[in-house]
């Protein structure tokens, strides 16, 4: 089940990013490090009322962020559309729970959130050396649009976006 985040939901999410960032290091993938994601990050997702997170039997498995808080890095991007679009951010799916199927869920559940709003678009972003999202999200139909540098990184992330229509 898909549900709003709750501050309550905090540690187990920052448990999550903990292992994440574990598995990223041993795949040499500095995506994510000690400085981000941060608790703080993730409370104020909740305060906006945009974390969602994936529940089963009392048990919170994944969490994803969807908004319409676009980087201005984007702006540079050979985008398919000029409107206006919806994002995702902060995917995580705790360790027990990958190869399940959640990430995708919860990236349809943004696309979900995107179409009640009638946005019928998304862009997303993930690092360059983080080909595991990367093969996600060609699979559930993202298209290639551009490179960004961005958050300091040494390697370009990568910019897609699909049509909800």
């Amino acid at each position: 089940m898909i549900r709003q985040g709750r501050n309550e939901d905090l540690p187990v999410i920052m448990k999550m990013v903990a292992e994440t960032i574990y598995i990223m290091r041993e795949e040499k993938n500095d995506q994510w490090d000690e400085n981000y994601p941060t608790e703080n990050i993730f409370q104020k997702d909740i305060q906006k009322g945009i974390l969602y997170v994936w529940e089963e039997n009392g048990e919170v498995l994944g969490s994803i962020s969807v908004d319409t808080n676009l980087p201005n890095e984007y702006k540079e991007i050979p985008w398919r559309k000029e409107s206006a679009a919806y994002t995702f951010h902060r995917l995580v799916i705790g360790a027990i729970a990958r190869k399940k199927g959640l990430a995708s869920s919860l990236i349809a559940h943004a696309e979900y959130v995107a179409l009640q709003n009638d946005v019928p678009y998304m862009k997303i972003d993930t690092y360059s050396l983080n080909t595991k999202a990367q093969a996600l999200f060609e699979k559930l139909g993202y298209i290639k649009a551009g490179e960004m540098a961005y958050h300091g990184k040494e390697n370009p992330f990568y910019c897609y976006d699909k049509c909800l229509t």
